[in-house]
C-alpha cells in the first residue's frame, strides 16, 4: 500500500473526484428535483454507487499489482481512502434538508450546494499553491483554475454522462 502522504493525496482525489460527480448529478438533474426526498436520492445515489466503484477498482487494482489477496487490515485500508468520495454530500445533504423541513427551498439548497462545490474547488486549488509556496497572485489565480477546471469537467459530465 502507498505510504502516509500518498494516501493523503489519494484521498484529497477522491473527495475532489466525489465533489465533481455529485456536483454533476446535481446540476443534471437541478431543474426536475420537486421534493427534497428525490434530491437526497439524488445526492446519496451518486455518492454512494461511486464509493462503490472506487472501492472496488481499487481493489481489483491493488490485488492485480500484488499478485495476492490484500489482508483483512489492507482492505480496511483501502476502504477508508476511499470514503472521501463521500464528503461531497454533506453540504448538499445538510442544505437540503433544511428544504425538507421548510427552512428554505429546494431549487435554492440545490443552488447553494452547486455553488459551494466550485467554491470548495477554488479553495483546493488555493490550498494546494500555498503548500507549494506560490505567491498570493498565483495562489489565486491557481485557485481560480482548479474552480474553472471543475465547472468544464462538471459540464461535460452532465453533456456526456445525462
Amino acid at each position: 500500500m502507498a505510504d502516509a502522504s500518498e494516501r493523503s493525496s489519494e484521498r484529497s482525489a477522491h473527495a475532489i473526484y466525489g465533489m465533481i460527480i455529485i456536483t454533476s448529478a446535481l446540476v443534471a438533474d437541478r431543474l426536475h428535483l420537486e421534493d427534497t426526498l428525490t434530491a437526497l436520492f439524488v445526492v446519496w445515489g451518486a455518492g454512494i454507487v461511486l464509493l462503490l466503484a472506487h472501492i472496488y477498482s481499487a481493489f481489483v487494482a491493488e490485488t492485480g499489482t500484488r499478485g495476492k489477496w490484500l489482508t483483512h487490515s489492507e482492505q480496511h485500508l483501502l476502504i477508508v481512502d476511499n470514503v472521501p468520495v463521500l464528503t461531497a454530500m454533506v453540504v448538499p445533504t445538510v442544505l437540503i434538508s433544511l428544504a425538507g423541513v421548510g427552512l428554505m427551498e429546494l431549487r435554492i439548497a440545490v443552488d447553494i450546494s452547486i455553488v459551494s462545490a466550485v467554491v470548495a474547488l477554488f479553495a483546493v486549488g488555493l490550498h494546494q499553491s500555498r503548500q507549494a509556496g506560490a505567491s498570493a497572485v498565483s495562489q489565486l489565480a491557481l485557485g481560480t483554475l482548479g474552480a474553472v477546471v471543475g465547472l468544464l469537467v462538471i459540464a461535460l459530465e452532465v453533456l456526456l454522462g445525462h
